[in-house]
């Protein structure tokens, strides 16, 4: 297959990044974003379906085997801290990259329209609201995103900043898992208020929460083996009211997240994390709820599907396929693709985007526009490189 070149479509995906990274829009709210979208498929010459609450798909291409393409579509709700003259001013930001993705697969839609007599078989183009809430893939896999047709394998596009490492280059997953589960979870202790001077009529819930606290931590250290990585973090503790220092309160509440790489792992931190909590709490008079709130598995790498999609970038881009790992595997972060990828097999691409010390979700990260064309290709001879395999 020849070489992609570099087109007058960078130009135009430069135009459409911009627009989006202007005007953000966050989880499973993107009417804006998605109409965006929605339209830009219709001018392309798609006929665009929605896939629940606020995803789009569409097809192109004949034949047996169809290959998905995902690009999420939501941002975060943070205050842009950047001096791009088309900066958000909303009160949310794209500072995970997914302009970047949304824009590269409206990319791919167009090349795909120009390549179309290539195809032997289909591609489908999944645009997913709800990433960055671990939401939106459960709801396209609802929706029957995988069916009509039905897909076989897919893949997804993230950008990512790396310090001293040049832009556009890919690097794609290993076989194996590839990023954590995420659980997100809420503890919540009922307690007694009273005074501040007769805390013996009281039930703390402070002191509750604490020893919860505390317990937590044990759990890898004394529960599961030192060969199983996993990390549960509490971000969020409250109790209490501010101005209120002479006031035992009624409740505290600690908010966090448990990531995990193996699913029975996950499983049994979880139904632990339930257990000590309640009988801390039954132990001191409290009444202790956990909830988990929003979760994903863990994203899972296909070794025949990135082995073949690996081999088709390196055909076309042969300086640009990275060979090692520049990121340590398996990620501690988490994706919702894996909900996706525990259905068919999938493998994922990680495009060089920065060259900066800055972490992804930094209001700061300014990612280079220069990728856009680049990622459009990487994602079209992906599918392309499925779909030709034997």
């Amino acid at each position: 297959m020849e070489k992609i070149k570099e087109t007058p479509l960078q130009t135009e995906l430069v135009e459409i990044r911009r627009h989006l990274h202007q005007n953000p829009e966050v989880g499973m709210d993107l009417p804006a974003t998605k109409d965006f979208v929605w339209q830009k498929l219709v001018e392309y010459g798609y006929e665009p379906l929605a896939c629940g609450k606020m995803g789009i798909t569409c097809t192109i291409g004949q034949g047996e085997k169809t290959f998905l393409l995902r690009g999420d579509m939501d941002a975060l709700p943070l205050n842009e801290d950047t001096d791009l003259p088309f900066r958000s001013e909303n009160g949310a930001m794209h500072a995970c990259g997914h302009d970047m993705h949304t824009t590269m697969l409206l990319g791919a839609a167009k090349i795909l329209k120009e390549r179309e007599a290539e195809l032997t078989g289909v591609v489908k183009l999944l645009f997913q609201p709800g990433e960055e809430i671990l939401q939106g893939a459960k709801d396209c896999l609802e929706a029957g995103v995988l069916e009509n047709p039905k897909v076989d394998a897919g893949a997804m596009i993230h950008v990512f900043p790396f310090k001293d490492l040049p832009i556009k280059n890919v690097f794609v997953a290993p076989a194996g898992t590839f990023m954590a589960s995420a659980d997100w979870y809420e503890i919540k202790v009922e307690g007694v208020g009273s005074h501040g001077s007769m805390p013996e009529v009281s039930v703390d819930p402070i002191n509750v929460a604490t020893k919860i606290y505390d317990a937590l931590q044990t759990l890898s250290a004394r529960e599961i083996s030192s060969a199983e990585r996993f990390v549960l973090t509490i971000g969020e503790f409250v109790g209490g009211t501010p101005g209120s220092s002479n006031v035992i309160p009624n409740s505290a509440y600690m908010k966090g997240t448990l990531r995990t790489l193996k699913e029975e792992v996950r499983q049994q931190i979880k139904k632990r994390m339930v257990e000590i909590s309640e009988s801390i709490g039954q132990a001191f008079g409290a009444k202790v709820t956990v909830d988990f709130t929003n979760g994903c598995c863990s994203n899972e790498i296909d070794q025949k599907v990135t082995e073949t999609v690996k081999a088709g970038l390196e055909e076309v881009f042969p300086a640009n396929v990275l060979q090692h790992s520049p990121l340590a595997v398996p990620m501690m972060g988490s994706e919702d693709f894996g909900e996706i990828s525990h259905q068919i097999p999938t493998t994922t691409m990680f495009i060089t985007a920065a060259d900066t010390e800055l972490m992804l979700h930094n209001p700061k990260i300014v990612l280079e526009e220069e990728v856009l064309n680049f990622g459009a290709n990487v994602y079209v001879e992906a599918a392309l490189a499925f779909l030709e395999s034997v």
